[in-house]
């Protein structure tokens, strides 16, 4: 495929967005320059600690819990980890409520 030359310029953001939802960048990718990009230190911080709770933890089950919780999930057509995700999620409801 032949690299086009210039970005396309917009009148708004709405614009750009629905040319980049329906439009392939590649052919773009030559036209591109790095930018530098400065964020300050409280925003770096926000940014850490967000990806800092969203870190995946582990969590040891027994076996037999769960072949328990992806029968129960078969039968509610979702899958299992997401299943278990809910329980632990209502009981930490349940106890800071109760």
């Amino acid at each position: 495929m032949k690299a086009k030359r210039d970005t396309p310029k917009f009148k708004s953001d709405r614009e750009a967005a629905e040319f980049w939802a329906t439009h392939d960048s590649a052919p773009y990718a030559g036209a591109r320059r790095e930018v530098a990009v400065k964020a300050s230190p409280a925003l770096r911080r926000r940014v850490a600690q967000r990806a800092e709770l969203k870190k995946p933890g582990t969590l040891r089950l027994e076996a037999q819990q769960i072949a328990a919780a992806k029968q129960v999930a078969r039968r509610k057509s979702v899958p299992y980890q997401t299943l278990l995700r809910m329980w632990i999620a209502e009981g930490l409801t349940k106890e800071r409520v109760g």
